[in-house]
């Protein structure tokens, strides 16, 4: 019983590593053709941009726009799962697993925003990035996204409306909705 406790708290940590390493709307490089050189789609050419696709949809209240900007669980096994120190063969820890625990949280982060926050119009003025900046084999992650936003009335705000954004051959894409 101990190996099986061991075992999940080292799920849970790795977990909660790749959930914090944390998805957006209608980017530059949709990769809906066979021309397409990345594997990722609705990606950006700015952190900036993929947080106006974000609040854009936001204001929409469109959230099935909002999740299909966040990682697919496609983009995650060919892109990041690779690279993840959780996808070695001695941790043992399962792909289904993993991802189904990341889609989960996104997905329960995603209906939060849009009920704290959908409809409402915001201005982006800035991203910033108060976590680290993780860099792996093909990509980077710059963790802990803030943004510096006005409301309608003008009224200047720093939210954390998402967790972290992938970079990848210079487009960037929503990790997840997981605010850490």
């Amino acid at each position: 019983m101990p190996s099986v406790l061991r075992h999940r708290r080292r799920a849970a940590a790795v977990v909660a590593a790749a959930v914090s390493v944390c998805l957006v709307a209608g980017g530059c490089s949709s990769g809906d053709g066979p021309s397409s050189p990345s594997p990722l789609q609705q990606t950006f050419p700015s952190p900036d941009e993929l947080s106006r696709a974000v609040l854009a949809a936001l204001a929409d209240e469109d959230a099935d726009h909002l999740a299909s900007l966040a990682l697919s669980e496609s983009e995650f096994r060919t892109v990041v799962w690779p690279e993840l120190p959780s996808s070695r063969p001695e941790r043992g820890l399962p792909f289904d697993y993993v991802w189904g625990d990341l889609h989960q949280k996104s997905t329960n982060a995603l209906r939060r925003l849009v009920a704290g926050h959908g409809g409402r119009r915001y201005t982006l003025a800035g991203v910033a990035f108060r976590g680290e900046t993780t860099p792996y084999e093909t990509y980077r992650v710059h963790r802990e996204a803030v943004l510096d936003l006005l409301d309608e009335e003008g009224n200047e705000l720093t939210l954390p409306l998402f967790g972290s954004i992938l970079e990848r051959d210079g487009e960037f894409k929503l990790f997840s909705y997981v605010v850490d």
